[in-house]
């Protein structure tokens, strides 16, 4: 049997339908949502990744990979305070670059920058929307 072509106007179609179910606003993303606000948990996870330091500051570049568990502290009109259990790795060292000739390096290098960790966000309530204002835990700029 001789292979079957799809139209090209059918083509044209499916593959827009497809990069438009993609490309739909991620914080109304159902798996975005946190303390049931739809978007909250992409606010939380850019305002980590952007200022968060783990393994007392070794760790430069980490990824919050996945919430294990959230729990809001308190809720306000103003202000929300959620705790937050998280898996992180970091994007710089997380053992992608180890070199198999060097395998003791290797083994270390993908031991360091893994985890698990725990922060708490203060989330504002204000009329733009919430916002992240701060977390706890080592964070870049911060003096120890």
């Amino acid at each position: 049997m001789a292979g079957r072509t799809v139209p090209r106007g059918l083509a044209v179609l499916l593959c827009g339908l497809w990069l438009a179910g993609c490309s739909g606003d991620p914080s109304q993303n159902p798996a975005w949502e946190l303390a049931g606000q739809p978007g909250l948990l992409l606010k939380v996870r850019n305002y980590y990744e952007t200022r968060g330091l783990e393994e007392g500051g070794r760790c430069t570049a980490p990824i919050m990979e996945g919430v294990a568990r959230s729990q809001v502290l308190s809720d306000d009109p103003s202000q929300m305070v959620i705790a937050l259990s998280y898996y992180y790795r970091d994007w710089l060292r997380d053992g992608d670059d180890c070199d198999p000739r060097r395998p003791a390096r290797c083994m270390m290098v993908m031991r360091e920058c893994r985890g698990f960790g725990q922060r708490t966000f203060t989330i504002d309530k204000g009329e733009d929307g919430l916002s992240v204002a701060g977390m706890s835990g080592g964070q870049r700029g911060q003096r120890r």
